[in-house]
């Protein structure tokens, strides 16, 4: 059977059916608008598309959520989609510190963390004290993010007045951290090279304090039932019921541009799609480099782009378990494991026997996601797509068999080492593997380098004004990650409701002023 009928024409043509795409084409189909989403994929969600293995139910990349529950930007932009959203439950256990010579749990109860560390270290009481206590003030600020959701373009000068000196409030205990490079904050802290030792695998003091924080704001939630897909398949039941159109296995080739102005999409299969509004949600460089006519994005326009800072991809092996993993001693924590003695950026260049795991059993958490007493089994390692000679591909990443060998020795050590750390036995219980690497990642998302979540949010980028909604082309918006900086499910959310809002101010006036309340609402 065939897909949806996508009509000649729209209001709004999005491209890319990752959250972003989806809530973006979500909001504008509930003002009133006709939009039209395509997803070159067969399975729409970006990274939150997720797969199945035989009665295996996967994510393809979350480790947590925040801002999902009450209070935060995600719920309530999905409660004004519908009162049915997914619930996010909140995360008890939250994560394992595990090193080679240390061994720390971080629950929804951070202080029973700080007690554990002073016993531990009885020489660092004060300095844990301010730790945790700075930990819980940045948790609150960045718990109250959501109040700060709008961009610029959705503004009046007066907004932008008010929100200018209210913002400058809030980031007030972020600016003497800010530019900490290798974590040589924690020496004001700490002077216990054991205890600074717990955080070492981080590039910054702002990434040690941060998820303490959340812990004490309440922040942390593991996807709904089913896996982060329910919100896909719901975001996708909103644009439905409203008229609009998601159409899968539908590759954009160009967006049609005249005069400067967007017109629409022309599909790889010959078609066009006239649209008054184009939202770019997909990777920027593709966009810019691919989809629009040659020189309608001026050149140094599109080489500050290239030129940005981006965050790693990885490498996710996903297993399905013959056993229960609690029985191989894992819990709905996510476990990060750092080796010992070794320097900052070890922990993070892709080597499989150096570098960080993050080690996650989502069937703890949600048991619908594997048959009845067996479990899925999860490990993540930072990677890059050029490690390995680019994975032992050939010419144009074509993936051969030196490929599937070297994934396959790559994902062999990172296993062996979940074995002997966190999980013994853990190889005889294996059902099935799937390994994805950094071109996995390209493949099916099309971001540049198979990165997770767009450009950094660093000082170079900033100063490079590597963020935002508009193009070079009138109507084309930015509508996903690289409208924002940072990522995760928030940032892609966020992007999405200021591309709607951005449309929707010049054509629904009153749907717009209807956006910018559940924006600018405060929630308990």
């Amino acid at each position: 059977m065939g897909g949806p009928v996508i009509p000649p024409s729209c209001d709004v043509a999005i491209i890319g059916a990752g959250v972003g795409g989806l809530t973006a084409g979500a909001l504008l189909a509930q003002a009133g608008l006709s939009v039209v989403v395509l997803e070159r994929e067969s399975r729409p969600g970006g990274y939150l598309a997720g797969f199945h293995r035989k009665a295996f139910v996967f994510d393809s990349a979350i480790h947590w959520l925040n801002q999902c529950g009450p209070g935060g930007m995600v719920h309530k932009v999905f409660h004004s989609l519908g009162e049915d959203p997914p619930e996010a439950p909140q995360l008890e256990r939250i994560r394992r510190y595990k090193g080679e010579s240390f061994d720390y749990l971080l629950t929804s109860q951070p202080d029973l963390l700080k007690e554990q560390l002073a016993k531990d270290f009885p020489g660092e009481a004060k300095g844990l004290d301010r730790f945790f206590k700075l930990s819980r003030v940045l948790g609150e600020r960045m718990m109250s993010y959501a109040r700060y959701m709008r961009a610029a373009e959705t503004m009046s000068w007066y907004e932008l007045i008010g929100r200018g000196l209210s913002i400058t409030g809030w980031s007030v205990p972020f600016w003497r951290l800010v530019g900490d490079r290798d974590c040589a904050a924690l020496d004001g802290f700490f002077k216990s090279p054991d205890l600074k030792k717990i955080f070492c695998s981080e590039e910054n003091i702002l990434s040690c304090l941060v998820p303490i924080g959340w812990a004490y704001a309440g922040d942390f939630q593991r996807p709904p039932r089913g896996g982060s897909q329910a919100f896909i398949r719901w975001l996708m039941k909103r644009i439905a019921e409203r008229g609009s159109v998601v159409a899968l296995r539908t590759e954009v080739q160009g967006v049609v541009v005249d005069q400067r102005r967007a017109n629409g999409v022309k599909l790889a299969d010959g078609r066009e799609v006239k649209a008054r509004w184009v939202i770019g949600a997909c990777d920027i460089d593709a966009l810019f480099s691919k989809l629009l006519p040659q020189g309608v994005v001026p050149a140094e326009h599109v080489e500050r782009y290239r030129k940005a800072e981006l965050y790693n991809s990885c490498v996710t092996i996903s297993l399905g378990l013959s056993c229960d993993p609690k029985t191989l001693g894992l819990n709905e924590e996510l476990v990060f494991m750092t080796r010992d003695g070794l320097p900052r950026h070890g922990h993070n260049n892709g080597d499989p026997h150096t570098s960080g795991l993050s080690v996650l059993a989502p069937s703890i958490r949600d048991p619908s996601m594997a048959p009845a007493g067996k479990g899925t089994l999860t490990v993540y390692c930072e990677a890059n797509i050029a490690y390995g000679d680019r994975w032992k591909t050939e010419p144009g990443l074509v993936r051969g068999p030196a490929y599937e060998q070297f994934k396959r020795e790559y994902a062999n050590v990172i296993l062996e080492r979940v074995e002997r750390a966190v999980a013994p036995g853990l190889t005889k219980h294996i059902e099935l593997m799937d390994v994805a690497t950094p071109v996995t990642h390209l493949r099916y998302t099309g971001n540049r380098d198979g990165t997770i979540m767009a450009q950094r949010t660093s000082k170079a980028n900033m100063k490079a004004k590597v963020a935002g909604y508009r193009t070079p082309v009138d109507r084309l918006l930015i509508g996903g990650h690289w409208a924002e900086y940072g990522g995760g499910v928030p940032m892609a959310v966020k992007a999405a409701s200021n591309a709607a809002a951005i449309v929707l101010k010049q054509d629904k006036p009153q749907a717009f002023k209807n956006l910018c309340q559940v924006l600018d609402q405060r929630l308990s």
